[in-house]
């Protein structure tokens, strides 16, 4: 079987584009030409091994599983769920749905609505080309398969900053201001320190976890394939720890141009 896995592996991408990457760099000439497919191949494939992707997941899920782990604090006063992206033009729902990542924070979202019996907030935007925002999609799944109703609905947002910064406008007046924030484990980091900055108590709601304790003793010979989930997973993780970094960035300038503002 491991034989298998290793034909399969090689002969799909990633592992197809592994190997013409490594065929390039024996059939071309010159340093520099050798040395930049050397590093696009080193790069591509680091990011299609799962241990790579884990580790690069790791430090971006600092949050235990709330509800087990972690308490549900008590003071919580509604629940926030974040969205991530959507099928457009889904022919089995007529129209355009919620992706696989948005689904899994509505699904986890619903559990804690239904333990916890807070109301829910949903925020996302649209682009100018879509006529549902994704706050809208949600709020009709969680309406048609969850029998939920939402709250509020925030659908200006098109990034996690902007989802923050309204979502805020929006729940400060209604006197909330302790929130449990729903998204996945690895996007909450960046997510909770935009809500926080944005005056809001934050307990955050992980999902979607790639990593647990005691994964490096269950890896196998087959962790060790390219594969394209873990490039996925690598691209999602080196989008986070740019974004955290861009955030920081952003941060520092708001407070840097408070005291002229003020003046």
């Amino acid at each position: 079987m491991l034989s298998y896995s290793i034909i399969k592996s090689l002969l799909l991408p990633p592992g197809i584009l592994i190997l013409l990457l490594i065929a390039a760099f024996l059939l071309v000439r010159g340093v520099l030409g050798r040395l930049l497919l050397f590093a696009a191949l080193s790069i591509f494939t680091l990011m299609s091994l799962s241990p790579v992707a884990t580790l690069l997941m790791e430090p971006l899920e600092p949050y235990s599983a709330l509800g087990t782990t972690t308490p549900i604090p008590s003071t919580a006063q509604a629940i926030v769920i974040l969205s991530s992206g959507r099928m457009t033009n889904a022919p089995e729902y007529g129209g355009d749905t919620l992706d696989d990542l948005s689904l899994r924070r509505v699904r986890y979202g619903a559990l804690l609505q239904r333990q916890t019996e807070l109301p829910i907030y949903v925020s996302g935007g649209r682009l100018p080309t879509e006529t549902q925002s994704l706050a809208e999609l949600i709020a009709a799944v969680l309406r048609n398969e969850y029998g939920i109703t939402v709250a509020g609905i925030e659908s200006n947002s098109q990034t996690t900053w902007e989802n923050a910064e309204y979502t805020a406008q929006l729940l400060k007046p209604l006197g909330i201001t302790h929130i449990l924030l729903v998204s996945d484990a690895w996007h909450l980091p960046r997510a909770v320190e935009a809500f926080t900055n944005n005056g809001l108590i934050v307990t955050p709601a992980p999902t979607g976890f790639i990593h647990h304790s005691g994964w490096q003793q269950e890896l196998t010979a087959r962790n060790w394939l390219p594969s394209a989930r873990a490039f996925q997973l690598s691209y999602y993780a080196i989008h986070e720890h740019l974004g955290r970094v861009w955030y920081q960035i952003r941060g520092w300038q708001r407070e840097s141009s408070a005291p002229a503002a003020e003046s």
